[in-house]
């Protein structure tokens, strides 16, 4: 599931520099605005940092990466901005998470094709297997899909239809999916032999009919 909710930059009055990260701040003050998804109370229930409490810019950083991983479950799309406000006439500062919420929007779902593992062929005594299996160009590794299972079946047909065989045959396959996100395909043929065909010609007999 790709995270659509990211995280903007903290203000400039904490610059990212060792200076700024190792200095400490005594909070006098949180406030989490602007989320119309998640209630308020939730996204305090993950910072760290309270009023009265001393901290550093990684800790603030820290309580801004966890309102942002809270909104992120939640599907909101949108942004998060914090300031540090100070410092106020007692040497201390606000800090205050502002949450862009444009809304939930449903997680994007990727499905990964599986890739083929090998084809097995049973029933085949007129034809080599390798020849079917190079028949239906598929290789191992590369993408399954219906479409190419219905085109391989398609093409061993057309290996027998072009051999001429005396014999009729049936195909059906079966795909089973493997560990490793990989999938096999059986190929089941059934040969019968073709039934000669009466000439014409010839009466019940066996006699040819003079004109």
């Amino acid at each position: 599931m790709r995270q659509k909710f990211f995280i903007a930059t903290l203000a400039s009055a904490m610059a990212a520099s060792s200076a700024a990260s190792a200095q400490t701040y005594t909070i006098d003050k949180i406030t989490i605005t602007g989320s119309q998804t998640v209630p308020t109370a939730n996204l305090y229930a993950v910072i760290k940092e309270h009023p009265g409490m001393k901290a550093t810019r990684d800790d603030i950083v820290g309580d801004q990466d966890a309102i942002s991983a809270v909104l992120g479950k939640a599907n909101v799309v949108g942004g998060i901005k914090t300031q540090l406000l100070g410092p106020k006439a007692n040497g201390h500062y606000e800090v205050t998470f502002i949450v862009e919420d444009k809304g939930a929007q449903a997680p994007v779902v990727t499905h990964v094709a599986p890739k083929l593992g090998e084809q097995i062929i049973d029933g085949n005594k007129s034809i080599p297997t390798d020849q079917l299996i190079a028949a239906t160009g598929l290789k191992p590794g590369e993408d399954m899909t219906n479409e190419k299972v219905l085109a391989a079946e398609t093409a061993i047909q057309g290996v027998y239809k072009a051999a001429k065989l005396p014999v009729s045959m049936a195909i059906s396959g079966e795909t089973k999916m493997m560990d490793g996100g990989k999938v096999n395909v059986y190929w089941h043929i059934v040969e019968t032999k073709a039934k000669k065909k009466r000439r014409n010609t010839e009466d019940e007999g066996g006699q040819k009919v003079d004109e």
